[in-house]
């Protein structure tokens, strides 16, 4: 089945899913893989109906997409997990919802439309586990990390488990969790459970193959659609270059697209500066 992974979108969906949907036309793809991170981004924290068109538009594409018969699979991140919990993060939304949603808690209305969409911790795609961040060494896979997340008290706790895994990114210590392991750690700590991977998190100019043959993994990191934000001119610069990636009969094959221009940036500006 050809696959199209996406790699963290991070309130950049109405920007970034046009362009995945000219490959998917392209390619012929039957399967989308989204990576992940669909909230929170520099400048953007206090903008509440930002937040909400964006996941309003995800849930749009996704149903319109499986009504094409092509199948939506939505992993988890680091920066959407504290919205099921309600344990929000220092770089969490702090806008006020009440203006928008009638008075709701802001983690019930953002965990309910991640329930929408689905997410789950991994994706086994033929040889490759596919995940936000990837399995390190002594990192356990569960089988619960292969399905859509629920509400459930259980659940709910092993997500803030797993968030609170958080490693050498931010943390004390290797080896964090499969929404938290930074890509240098899954290359010096990789898994001997399993042996390739994909992943996104950390953030890439461009996907990152690292195979090492005698360890008999594969090691591939698409975050390519990050913005770096320069203090010194308070303006905002492309840092990855927004490739996508192809799975077709176990092969990968990086696909470009027109992230790059002025156009997109400067919408993605307004919404970091509104």
């Amino acid at each position: 089945m050809k696959t199209i992974l996406v790699g963290d979108i991070h309130l950049k969906a109405r920007i970034m899913l046009p362009l995945v949907d000219q490959v998917v036309h392209e390619q012929g793809a039957q399967q989308i893989i989204l990576m992940g991170d669909y909230l929170d981004d520099y400048g953007c924290t206090e903008d509440a109906r930002l937040y909400l068109d964006e996941l309003n538009f995800l849930i749009d594409w996704k149903i319109k997409m499986e009504a094409s018969d092509i199948k939506i699979i939505s992993l988890l991140g680091n920066h959407d997990a504290p919205y099921l919990t309600g344990e929000l993060r220092g770089y969490s939304l702090k806008s006020d919802f009440n203006m928008l949603t009638g008075n709701q808690d802001i983690s019930d209305v953002i965990s309910d439309k991640l329930l929408k969409l689905g997410v789950q911790v991994a994706f086994q795609l033929d040889d490759f586990l596919v995940s936000h961040a990837g399995y390190c060494r002594g990192i356990k896979q569960r089988k619960w990390h292969l399905r859509p997340i629920t509400m459930s008290d259980k659940d709910l706790r092993w997500v803030s488990e797993l968030d609170n895994h958080i490693g050498s990114r931010g943390g004390f210590g290797y080896n964090g969790s499969p929404i938290w392991a930074d890509f240098r750690d899954l290359v010096r700590n990789p898994s001997l459970d399993v042996t390739n991977q994909i992943v996104g998190h950390t953030p890439q100019r461009t996907i990152i193959f690292d195979e090492e043959k005698d360890v008999h993994y594969q090691l591939v990191d698409i975050d390519t659609f990050t913005l770096r934000f320069e203090e010194e001119t308070n303006q905002y610069k492309y840092m990855g270059d927004g490739s996508l990636l192809l799975y077709s009969n176990g092969e990968l094959e990086s696909i470009a697209t027109n992230w790059m221009n002025k156009d997109n940036l400067k919408v993605l500006m307004d919404q970091r500066h509104p």
